[in-house]
């Protein structure tokens, strides 16, 4: 029996080496039903997975990628969707932001607009200007106005000139806005000329400005012609996304 266990090296699972019999028949290269099993194959059991196997099989890796990916996709679009979302916020708050801050500067300018007589440094000048293709006002105004910020110990008045105008993109797509300042007023240096110009932003589309005495809106206002300062503003500033705002005010020195 050890020759042949030695030479054949293979034991049926099902025998005894307390079984003479079996032994005798394993001697002979025999199994317990008489065939030699010198000439068996082992066939593996068809299930796709034993009770006593380990890891995964095929079927379950794949179904188990399916699953992550429907989990990943899912997580991706709801991090795309709020992404988008807070993307348009904040550009929605942006425009708004930068619209309340052009207003609040006309605004303050206009309800502080000084003019005197007695001063030909002095003037309100409102000039309309209008692209009828798309509809849309880009005004200009230049007033003198006390609101110069002056410097500690500068012996700057607190009159000064100022301007918002519209120039024309180098490229032709639209206008921007400029703002002109001028800190020393001078008889020798004519209104609305000399100062500092700067470039204001570009997502401006449109500026509607409209006087009034108390009775009636005009689109222009000239203190040459007119004589006085206009008693309300108003302001109509529209964005390049096409929002508008809207405000008015009144001028405290009248």
């Amino acid at each position: 029996m050890s020759n042949a266990s030695s030479e054949f090296g293979v034991r049926s699972s099902g025998w005894s080496s307390n079984d003479t019999e079996t032994g005798r028949r394993g001697d002979a290269g025999l199994n317990p039903e008489g065939n030699d099993f010198r000439h068996d194959v082992f066939t593996p059991r068809s299930e796709l997975r034993t009770p006593n196997s380990q890891g995964f099989t095929l079927l379950e890796v794949l179904l188990a990628m399916v699953i992550l990916t429907i989990i990943v996709g899912t997580i991706y679009s709801a991090f795309s969707t709020t992404g988008r979302t807070v993307e348009q916020a904040e550009k929605l708050r942006d425009g708004t932001d930068l619209a309340r801050t052009l207003i609040s500067r006309i605004v303050n300018d206009v309800s502080n607009a000084y003019w005197n007589p007695a001063m030909a440094e002095t003037f309100f000048a409102g000039r309309k200007a209008e692209d009828l293709e798309k509809n849309l006002r880009f005004d200009s105004l230049s007033l003198t106005t006390l609101t110069n910020w002056r410097k500690p110990e500068s012996k700057e008045m607190d009159l000064w000139e100022v301007g918002f105008f519209f120039r024309d993109k180098a490229d032709g797509s639209g206008r921007v806005l400029f703002r002109r300042e001028k800190r020393e007023l001078s008889a020798d240096v004519p209104p609305m000329e000399g100062g500092v110009e700067f470039e204001v932003t570009d997502a401006v589309a449109g500026l509607r400005l409209r006087y009034s005495d108390g009775f009636a809106w005009q689109d222009e206002w000239d203190t040459k012609k007119q004589g006085k300062l206009p008693r309300f503003v108003e302001v109509l500033l529209t964005l390049a996304d096409g929002r508008v705002y809207t405000t008015t005010t009144d001028i405290r020195n009248p």
